[in-house]
């Protein structure tokens, strides 16, 4: 009997020791996939298989579907105590999205997933909240906004929380609070990733229009809020897009386009601006589809919507070699990453200029300041000893002449067919 059980007990830990040998493989493998894989310190590898073991969990335990899964190609390695983020751009109208944080991306999951197991076609889908988080904080938990009236990833605005609280206290208690100088806080991380997964189908309830008289400015729909429709329209179907990509079973999208009008709205409410009007709001929208048009989304969720095959594809250049730019008949673009500077993708500032010197390139730059003035160079010799500066930022997209060397561009060159 004891040799029975002794056998049955090696059995049931060899079992257990291969099954996790082979979860921890299957993250190490996925590790490789992070877009920011190759900046990791060996420290960080193990930071990350816990999170994606725990997100196997999850998986399992929660029942979650493959297509509410986020792609681990979309993903980035974070360590819990930072709040760095990755950009991936669409070169043709400069829409950027941000790679999810491995740290947050198991709660996007849950939350997303059980917000449509509850509400079904009134819960916003995943790439609306990851559009709208992505825009109002970077995906920063800490970020502060408005003169410090608006807190977290949502950006929930303080004097929105009072009538929230004024509203539905218990409901929103369970979310944040305020502390004895009248300032808000959310409990929690996965209070604010919940937050517009519960807020928007709530909200829908009992109607907005009329509900948030009390914090509205009768200022008229201005231009920034067009803007920003514009930014989180197009950064949602950019998610979409991407997801569409990686996972063949598509999202139930089907109250996709209302609940994108809604959630805009919605944050133009809470930021005391009038709401902009549907007829305006379908205009914004079919405008940024007609930009999709001629970027390279090939496909999307929203099948109902008709986004054609694009003749534009992104080249991929090598992480591991320095690459250069085909003489190929093509022009290439530059997209430079949120979190680096020019200067990173060439070997000496004399390729740079060269680079910037292009006429194509006619709005950029190199400069040195001098008094407080800044003084455009021509050639480095100008410059003598002075700190050179560039005036491109993350996200501008700049010319790269054919022949010309890139160190090691860890970023997407974007084709553009002549």
């Amino acid at each position: 009997m004891r040799l029975r059980e002794t056998l049955w007990g090696t059995i049931v830990l060899f079992f257990i020791i291969t099954n996790t040998s082979a979860s921890e493989l299957q993250a190490k493998a996925d590790m490789k996939k992070l877009v920011n894989y190759n900046r990791m310190l060996t420290k960080h590898h193990k930071e990350y298989i816990n999170q994606r073991l725990a997100e196997y969990k999850s998986w399992k335990v929660n029942n979650i579907p493959v297509n509410f899964r986020i792609p681990v190609e979309i993903e980035s390695f974070r360590p819990s105590n930072s709040v760095r983020y990755y950009v991936i751009y669409n070169p043709e109208n400069k829409t950027g999205v941000g790679y999810v944080p491995s740290n947050l991306a198991q709660l996007y999951e849950e939350e997303a997933w059980f917000a449509y197991r509850k509400y079904g076609k009134d819960a916003p889908s995943l790439s609306i909240v990851l559009a709208q988080q992505f825009t109002e904080s970077a995906f920063n938990p800490w970020a502060m906004g408005d003169n410090n009236m608006s807190t977290g990833l949502p950006q929930l605005y303080r004097n929105t929380a009072k009538y929230l609280y004024k509203t539905d206290r218990k409901t929103w208690s369970k979310f944040f609070y305020f502390d004895k100088y009248g300032k808000h806080h959310f409990v929690s991380v996965r209070a604010m990733v919940k937050f517009p997964f519960e807020f928007l189908p709530r909200v829908k309830k009992y109607s907005f229009d009329k509900k948030f008289e009390g914090i509205r400015r009768y200022n008229g729909t201005g231009e920034n809020a067009v803007k920003y429709a514009e930014k989180v329209m197009a950064r949602s179907l950019f998610y979409e897009q991407l997801f569409a990509s990686y996972n063949k079973i598509p999202l139930d999208t089907a109250g996709f386009k209302n609940n994108l009008f809604d959630i805009i709205n919605l944050t133009l409410v809470l930021r005391e601006n009038n709401p902009i009007d549907n007829d305006l709001m379908e205009d914004i929208f079919q405008n940024v589809l007609a930009f999709f048009s001629s970027g390279y989304v090939h496909n999307t969720y929203i099948q109902y919507y008709s986004i054609p095959v694009a003749e534009n594809e992104p080249l991929l250049a090598s992480q591991q070699t320095d690459y250069i730019i085909p003489v190929d008949g093509k022009d290439y673009y530059l997209i430079v990453e949120d979190g680096k500077v020019i200067y990173q993708y060439f070997n000496d500032s004399q390729i740079l200029l060269n680079v910037l010197s292009h006429p194509k390139n006619k709005d950029y730059f190199l400069y040195y300041k001098s008094k407080g003035k800044i003084i455009k160079i021509r050639t480095l010799k100008q410059a003598g000893r002075h700190q050179i500066y560039s005036n491109v930022k993350p996200g501008d997209k700049v010319f790269v002449p054919p022949g010309t060397v890139l160190i090691s561009p860890e970023t997407n060159l974007a084709v553009r067919i002549n």
